[in-house]
């Protein structure tokens, strides 16, 4: 389908799923509406997302910290879950096991702020 006639979030989608190391990701309202996803079911991942995000961001702000760029729960199985704020929404990413989790995270990084400048820039 033209890129131009699918809707934000399905071009949101087709974007992570590119980003090597990703495995699974949801992106969700910070009031737990499920935006997108690529799961079969989407609801455990895209709850603790938003939970996770919620108190990650109470806690920023009660303990004075400028920024919460973004959040790693360590797996037993090495798919471990990295959680990025995104405006009102929060993404959740569960990657490979043995992916370089340092490199997913900066591509993760340059991708969602590429998305803020394209937003600030309209």
């Amino acid at each position: 389908m033209d890129d131009r006639h699918m809707k934000a979030s399905e071009r949101f989608a087709n974007r992570l799923n590119t980003i090597k190391g990703v495995k699974h990701f949801v992106l969700a309202r910070n009031d737990g509406q499920l935006v997108t996803h690529n799961l079969t079911e989407p609801d455990n991942l895209s709850s603790m997302t938003t939970l996770c995000g919620i108190y990650a961001t109470h806690i920023k702000e009660t303990l004075g910290f400028g920024t919460f760029e973004h959040m790693v729960l360590f797996r037993a199985n090495e798919e471990h879950v990295v959680l990025f704020p995104l405006d009102r929404y929060f993404l959740g990413i569960v990657h490979h096991s043995g992916a370089d989790q340092p490199a997913l995270i900066e591509r993760i990084t340059r991708f969602l702020q590429s998305l803020l400048l394209k937003r600030n820039s309209a």
